[in-house]
């Protein structure tokens, strides 16, 4: 039996929802991680639609533009049908050849980035790359795109080739669980877990980006929290 995250992903955006500057601030000055160089239109992890009581008004954000969804995509129950609220005659919008040519330039930077990340091979996981890599599986994607998979190996510091070979075996291993295929704010078909739809409506390279990066900082503040001696008062 696997060991499993302490937390799920919606545990920790909620807390993130809550309070955005602090978690995120605190990500960009901890982790290694690539940064957002290109403006591609798509929501941010402060657009959580989760009610927090009394200061919830203050999360809120427009109505979500829904996901295009695929001819082949799988029948989901009421429940979530009604939980993702979607927009009838919907289309991913389009971006200016300018838009498409600087994601082209980021993604091979960043594969070139993650090309250069050198791990032993047939070595296993840490636990807190582990643990990130559980999430994603479990709870947004079990068939993540490359570009998603480049973005987790620089984020959790694993040789992109053995990222892409964990969620192979995994694959292979336990491929149980709904799966919902949809367009990502770049175009990409990719196929997502329902519970990552309900978190939220519409997915990017740059969303994936920030729920991953926080998980791992997350991650690896409660390690360090974990292992950190405890203080002793001294004797009088």
């Amino acid at each position: 039996m696997t060991p499993s995250p302490p937390h799920g992903p919606l545990h920790f955006l909620a807390d993130v929802a809550i309070h955005p500057a602090r978690h995120y601030t605190s990500q960009t000055d901890n982790a290694a991680g690539p940064s957002n160089q290109y403006s591609m239109s798509s929501p941010t992890v402060a657009s959580l639609h989760i009610s927090c009581g009394k200061d919830a008004s203050s999360l809120s954000s427009p109505e979500p533009i829904p996901l295009k969804r695929s001819n082949s995509s799988n029948r989901f129950d009421t429940e979530t049908r009604s939980s993702l609220r979607r927009k009838k005659n919907h289309k991913t919008p389009s971006y200016s050849s300018k838009a498409r040519l600087q994601l082209k330039n980021r993604r091979k930077e960043l594969m070139e980035k993650a090309m250069k990340i050198r791990s032993l091979d047939n070595s296993p996981v840490n636990s807190r790359q582990f643990i990130v890599l559980r999430m994603v599986y479990d709870e947004i994607t079990m068939y993540p795109s490359e570009s998603w998979m480049v973005l987790m190996a620089i984020i959790i510091r694993r040789a992109f080739k053995q990222v892409k070979n964990w969620f192979s075996n995994e694959r292979q291993k336990n491929r149980s669980g709904k799966v919902i295929p949809v367009e990502t704010g770049e175009g990409d078909k990719v196929r997502l877990r329902p519970l990552a739809i309900q978190a939220f409506q519409e997915w990017s390279d740059k969303l994936f980006e920030e729920v991953v990066m926080i998980h791992n900082y997350k991650v690896l503040r409660n390690s360090r929290q974990e292992d950190a001696p405890m203080d002793f008062p001294h004797a009088q």
